[in-house]
């Protein structure tokens, strides 16, 4: 049974009681005493410096090639980005060592050439993906694919020659999604696209700015003791935490091989972050949390709360949520957040708070005029959400909640009574 709680004044209690039904379970309304309003974010805060590092460029092209100009050296020297078997990729280099010794290959651009025209001559392209793979050993078997199945192939069969290879994802042109590799030939690196048998030199961006854009591209390209570093979403992105303190403020720049200084522009780790990190603390550098549905929700599950320095034009900060800057839906509620409290809104619609199992306790803020139904669902520990009295709540508005889930109705006499258990 849930249980609906009105917090007023006891000389107000007797008119009070009523019942409030939906489709899932009984309410009882119930009568305490104080309101719940306003945020206690934190005003002393860790975050980051700003150190005058450059952002990167923002055409995609010249972005990535300022990254792979100051990269590891090994960073093309890295399986990334497909699933391959070692007995399958020893077959496959088992055929390559052949192909190049079958055409008298000994430098690198006569064995990148043997391979190009294998690839190119035997490798058809087809986009039904039900009956065919592009993982590279599928793609060397059925010799089927689409262009991940040719950027995958290439990749491996010049890795397995020790050749500088790294796949990319992006666009092409106004055509759409795409993959494709860069290669670093005899120290100069080019860009190869097999599926459809164009070549450019990676330094004269504009002759191929508007055809092959880099998005993001396979592994990291700077790892240092703390961190690794990737690209993506056309992003400078701190993918993996290695080490950090209990309170981690995300860096704001990173010093590539070559002493160029960037400014870190996300973090969207695709590893999990170490145990002990508990709060988060974002600088003014970084515009993006990430677009996909991991990273620090699927990477940080002991996260209690998240800051945004108050100088960031991207993103913003009320009681460790994230949002983005103006916006209405939380961008990032940490893992481990057990107390939530939603900033003012005129309606909470429905999915405002979805799939989160840490959440014991909602306060809604006093402005918010309505409640939609589906509002909070998968919640499965919650057990109470603070509501303003004046607050409109449709039925339905809690939903996948745990069994013993109440709902306080409070009048405006401040937030601070409630939080301080």
């Amino acid at each position: 049974m849930r249980k609906l709680y009105y917090i007023v004044p006891l000389a107000m209690a007797a008119g009070l009681f009523v019942s409030c039904d939906n489709d899932t379970a009984d309410t009882e309304e119930i009568i305490p005493k104080e309101a719940v309003d306003g945020s206690l974010e934190n005003t002393t805060r860790a975050f980051p410096e700003d150190d005058g590092a450059r952002r990167l460029l923002s055409q995609p092209v010249r972005m990535f090639w300022q990254i792979l100009q100051g990269a590891d050296d090994t960073f093309p020297r890295r399986r990334a980005g497909y699933q391959i078997e070692d007995a399958q990729y020893e077959e496959i280099k088992q055929f390559t060592d052949k192909l190049v010794a079958d055409n008298n290959a000994s430098t690198e651009t006569l064995k990148f050439r043997a391979i190009w025209n294998w690839i190119t001559e035997n490798i058809k392209y087809n986009n039904n993906l039900e009956q065919y793979s592009n993982e590279p050993y599928d793609v060397f078997v059925n010799k089927i694919c689409v262009c991940q199945g040719y950027a995958n192939i290439l990749n491996v069969m010049l890795y397995s020659q020790g050749i500088d290879v790294i796949n990319v994802n992006g666009l092409l042109g106004d055509i759409g999604g795409h993959a494709w590799n860069y290669v670093r030939l005899n120290g100069t690196w080019r860009v190869y696209d097999p599926t459809n048998g164009g070549e450019f030199k990676a330094s004269e961006t504009s002759a191929y700015m508007n055809w092959l854009m880099p998005f993001s591209a396979d592994g990291n390209f700077l790892e240092t003791p703390e961190y690794a570093y990737n690209y993506t979403e056309c992003m400078l992105n701190l993918n993996v935490v290695k080490k950090a303190d209990d309170a981690m403020t995300v860096p704001f720049s990173v010093t590539l091989n070559n002493g160029s200084r960037y400014k870190v522009m996300s973090f969207s780790p695709s590893e999990p972050l170490p145990d002990n990190v508990r709060e988060l603390y974002i600088g003014s550098n970084i515009e993006s949390l990430g677009n996909s549905f991991i990273g620090l929700k699927d990477n940080a599950p002991n996260m209690e709360a998240a800051y945004v320095d108050p100088n960031n034009k991207y993103l913003e900060s009320f009681d460790g949520v994230v949002y983005n800057k103006g916006g209405e839906e939380p961008l990032y509620i940490p893992a481990a957040m057990k107390k939530l409290i939603l900033r003012p809104l005129d309606v909470i619609g429905k999915n405002h708070v979805f799939n989160h199992a840490g959440i014991e306790e909602i306060v809604i803020s006093d402005g918010t005029k309505r409640l939609e139904a589906w509002a909070v669902e998968k919640c499965p520990n919650l057990k109470v959400a603070y509501v303003p009295m004046d607050t409109e709540l449709d039925g339905n508005a809690f939903m996948g909640v745990h069994p013993d889930f109440q709902i306080i109705r409070k009048d405006q006499t401040g937030i601070k009574d409630i939080l301080a258990d």
